[in-house]
């Protein structure tokens, strides 16, 4: 029964025995069909992995001809700019230099419009100093001639008082005699009674004939002095006319002298006009060369910069026909890459497939193994319980081969992991190098941006030495100018000086010294009158038309100060950007470092990138009154130095800041209170933080209102309605209450009737609206627009309450570092610097 046993247990061990050979056969077929797959993946594997590697290395010469051809793509992009902003300078020299042309050509006709002017103007000296010379000579003629005549009216005169005088004596004498006689023939009348009558009629008789002969004689002396008397009437009559004559000729000698002193101050005036206005000519004459001569060096300059002009056009050509092959070139490489990296990316999927394969037949020749240990097991167990069986040891023997066999497949299998594992090492070597290609090409475009920052630099300070040569250019022109008019306002002042006080003499003779004009004399003093004013005329318009020329240059001049300093603003504003972007990629190329440096710290490095750049979106107040207007969204970036705003991110990209505000001026930055923003939402006010900075730490961009950011400053640039006087922005208003003016401290208000009042929407200054349109000067300047110094705030809300406590950590620490009482807290006396409100 025993052996029964033995035979029953020994049947149905070799059954099992020939079931498990022939499950090990079938397990050994399938193992080595799984072998042969496992060679022949392997083999695809290795296929797979040398196309990889020559991929690899395919990918990354692609990468090294893209970084240098976007190296090269780079240099010739700012050689480009280079020389578009050479072309952009020459263009401007030229515009510059046909400007100069044009003037200095409007300035020779002028000045030899001018020339001709005084040709005419001498000419016309030269007739009026003929003119006044034959005057002259003609004037010293008729003084002679009536010299002669004064001298023979006197000598006239004299003989003429002679014979009056011989006349009165014989006149006397006869006077005596009739008298003497009458005398005598009254004696012989009254002697008559005593005589006797013949003698008295012999003497009667002689005494009649005495008598008609006294008579005769009486009747001679009576008609000669009738004769003599009307001789002596008609000699005073005449001596009287020569008297009168003699007045006339000496008023017109005194007038012909009068006349002819005013012509010697004519001549001399004349001769001094002569002399100046040559001296002019000469002047103007040697100015004329100048300008001739300028004019030739502008057109050689001018020839030299269209020369220059032409090559630097050919050069961009060129420049422009090599980059479009370069773009070409780019473009070839760039689809060939990304062919690249599809098939690089097929072939890691194909690859991590065919891994996932090998690692599916590995585990089931892993089960299979520990069938097979778990077998021999139940195998040796067998033998032992049969130790007679030899056939059991053969199969133990067999069993042990195949184990070895197997042995070798597993150290096959190790080794091949093995060349797996320094496969991943050489991958990973090979990530590390192009890490490091990676980081130099970052080195290399932070080196090309700090030399952009460079030449950005240089390019201000070239602009700004230009913006300075130009202004002091202008001033000494402005000066130069400004000379010349004043000493032409001068010369025409004097001239029309001299022609008034002409006119005033000629106007204020007196009746009885005024000759008696002729017509022709009348006409020719109105032409010459004419001629005077017409000539004052033409000055006076040529005046103004020079005092409108100046003006137009002046306010050209200040316009192109004003353009150059906005100009000069926005290329500071842009440097500024780019600095902050050079540290973000220093930040960031520090962070590559470090993360190849150890991979495991990547998460610590995250942090710390996070921790060293703040920049977010916020919002800042469109107006003051935060109600009605609301908030605007602005990017916001903080650098190490400063604070900048920008619209949008695209903006930023562009490096194109609206506001960019100097940590070093910061004084502190806080959350605020509802006492501190009246105007806005309850809701808001946690999330609201201010800032507080110096007025002079600000640069905002050309033709962008400064309204939304500084509350205690002005909405931009000059609205309608807004009257500016020194620096203030007054706006009419009226008042209802009780309001005081704050130059004059009278009543500003009224119930009904208010007086007209303004008010400042700088600093709410309010004061009379007459002391504007009196001129008077009284009012002092604005504290805000004119003090760089006085201390802005700056209301910013931020999305979160996390947010805005985050924002003011972190800006209160900047402000430690480098804020402004940072700055300033190694001062000579080592006191507070405090802001001024």
């Amino acid at each position: 029964e025993g052996r029964r046993k033995l035979d029953g247990l020994y049947q149905e061990v070799k059954k099992k025995l020939e079931d498990e050979q022939n499950k090990r056969t079938r397990d050994i077929v399938s193992a080595q069909h799984a072998h042969d797959k496992l060679n022949s993946l392997e083999k695809q594997l290795k296929e797979v992995q040398d196309k990889l590697k020559v991929e690899s290395d395919n990918s990354t010469r692609l990468r090294k001809q893209n970084a240098e051809l976007t190296v090269i793509n780079q240099r010739k992009e700012t050689s480009v700019t280079e020389y578009m902003e050479k072309v952009s300078a020459v263009q401007s020299v030229r515009d510059t230099l046909e400007r100069d042309l044009v003037n200095l050509q409007t300035q020779l006709d002028q000045e030899r419009a001018h020339k001709n002017h005084q040709v005419d103007l001498l000419s016309q000296a030269d007739a009026k100093i003929q003119a006044l010379q034959s005057k002259l000579d003609s004037a010293f003629e008729r003084e002679t001639i009536a010299r002669k005549e004064a001298e023979n009216v006197s000598e006239r005169l004299v003989q003429l008082e002679k014979d009056r005088n011989s006349l009165e004596l014989e006149l006397r004498g006869m006077t005596s005699r009739y008298e003497q006689e009458a005398r005598a023939l009254r004696e012989a009348n009254n002697a008559a009674p005593t005589h006797n009558h013949q003698s008295s009629a012999q003497a009667l008789a002689a005494l009649q004939e005495r008598l008609n002969a006294e008579k005769q004689k009486r009747q001679q002396a009576e008609a000669s002095s009738q004769e003599k008397e009307r001789q002596n009437s008609m000699l005073s009559v005449d001596y009287r006319q020569l008297q009168q004559q003699l007045h006339k000729l000496e008023g017109e000698h005194r007038q012909e002298c009068e006349k002819v002193k005013v012509l010697q101050k004519q001549l001399e005036t004349e001769t001094e006009k002569r002399s100046s206005i040559v001296a002019e000519l000469q002047a103007q004459a040697s100015e004329v060369a100048l300008l001739r001569t300028r004019e030739k060096q502008l057109a050689r300059d001018l020839e030299e910069a269209k020369e220059a002009r032409s090559s630097i056009e050919e050069e961009l050509h060129k420049l422009k026909t090599q980059k479009s092959v370069d773009d070409m070139q780019m473009r070839e490489l760039q689809d060939t890459l990304e062919a690249e990296q599809y098939f690089s990316t097929l072939y890691k999927t194909q690859v991590r497939e065919l891994r996932e394969e090998a690692d599916d037949k590995c585990r089931q020749a892993m089960e299979l193994e520990e069938e097979r240990t778990s077998l021999t097991q139940q195998l040796q167990l067998a033998v032992g319980r049969a130790d007679s069986e030899a056939l059991a040891r053969s199969i133990a023997e067999e069993t042990v081969a195949e184990l070895e066999k197997e042995k070798t497949v597993k150290e096959l299998e190790i080794s091949d992991l093995v060349s797996r594992h320094t496969a991943d090492i050489t991958e990973k070597d090979s990530a590390l190098s192009a890490v490091k290609e990676r980081e130099q090409e970052l080195s290399r475009s932070v080196e090309s941006l700090k030399q952009e920052k460079e030449a950005l630099n240089a390019q201000v300070q070239s602009l700004e030495e230009e913006n300075k040569k130009v202004t002091n250019d202008r001033k000494g022109e402005l000066e130069k100018l400004s000379k010349q008019l004043k000493q032409e306002q001068l010369l025409k002042m004097q001239a029309v000086n001299k022609l008034a006080e002409i006119m005033a003499r000629k106007e204020n003779l007196p009746a009885s010294r005024k000759p008696k004009a002729s017509a022709n004399d009348l006409r020719r003093k109105e032409k010459e009158c004419r001629k005077l004013q017409q000539e004052l005329t033409m000055e006076r318009d040529k005046f103004s038309q020079m005092v409108s020329k100046y003006q137009k240059e002046v306010q050209d001049l200040q316009a192109l100060l004003y353009e150059e300093s906005q100009s000069r603003v926005r290329l500071q504003m842009e440097a500024d950007s780019k600095d902050s972007e050079i540290e973000s990629l220093t930040c960031k190329l520090a962070n590559i470092n470090s993360e190849t440096a150890s991979l495991s710290s990547g998460a610590d490095n995250d942090i710390d990138e996070l921790e060293s750049r703040l920049e977010g979106w916020l919002s800042i107040p469109n107006k003051q009154n935060i109600k009605r207007h609301g908030w605007r969204r602005q990017y916001v970036v903080v650098s190490s130095r400063k604070i900048i705003f920008y619209n949008s991110e695209n903006d930023k990209q562009n490096s194109d800041p609206v506001l960019i505000l100097d940590l070093t001026k910061l004084f502190h930055v806080r959350s605020v209170t509802q006492g501190d923003v009246i105007r806005a939402e309850a809701k808001d006010i946690p999330r609201i933080f201010q800032l507080l900075y110096a007025g002079e730490g600000e640069s905002r961009k050309p033709g962008d209102t400064p309204g939304p950011l500084a509350l205690h400053e002005g909405a931009g640039p000059d609205k309608a309605g807004t009257l500016v006087h020194k620096g203030h922005e007054f706006l009419a208003i009226s008042f209802h209450m009780p309001t005081n003016c704050e130059v004059c401290q009278r009543h500003l208000w009224h119930m009904f009737k208010p007086p007209p009042a303004l008010e400042c929407r700088r600093c709410r200054l309010k004061i009379h609206r007459d002391h504007l349109e009196r001129k008077e000067d009284l009012v002092a300047p604005c504290k805000i627009s004119y003090d760089l110094n006085t201390a802005k705030e700056l209301l910013l809300l931020a999305p979160t309450v996390e947010s805005q406590q985050n924002w003011v950590s972190r800006l209160s620490k900047k402000i430690q570092k480098s804020g402004y009482k940072a700055n300033n807290a190694g001062g000579p006396d080592g006191a507070k610097v405090s802001p001024r409100m």
